[in-house]
């Protein structure tokens, strides 16, 4: 499982949301899926609805793990607009884990 804090959702290399507290887990042994749940603080709902769609956490120095949205949806949890979605394999410039 993956914590952190700051994120965002990208429409190719526009920004589609800003998401905080956000949680990624993998699906599946292979971790060719991956679970994604997160605050949403702001959004754009033209470019939230468009596709292809990429969560980014950023890392130090530049760096970041990206991975493909393959469906989501947004619901209201206590006022607060949470962002729960499924995502693909990891698509990043730091591999999560080394190439086998």
């Amino acid at each position: 499982m993956i914590r952190g804090v700051v994120g965002t959702i990208r429409w190719h290399h526009y920004p589609a949301a800003a998401i905080n507290d956000y949680t990624v887990t993998p699906l599946d042994k292979a971790r060719n899926r991956w679970s994604l749940r997160a605050t949403v603080v702001l959004s754009n709902a033209f470019n939230l609805a468009q596709r292809p769609l990429t969560f980014v956490a950023k890392l130090k120095h530049g760096r970041e793990w990206r991975w493909p949205i393959e469906s989501m949806s947004t619901q209201t949890v206590n006022g607060v607009p949470m962002l729960v979605a499924e995502l693909g394999r990891e698509e990043s410039d730091v591999p999560l884990c080394p190439p086998r």
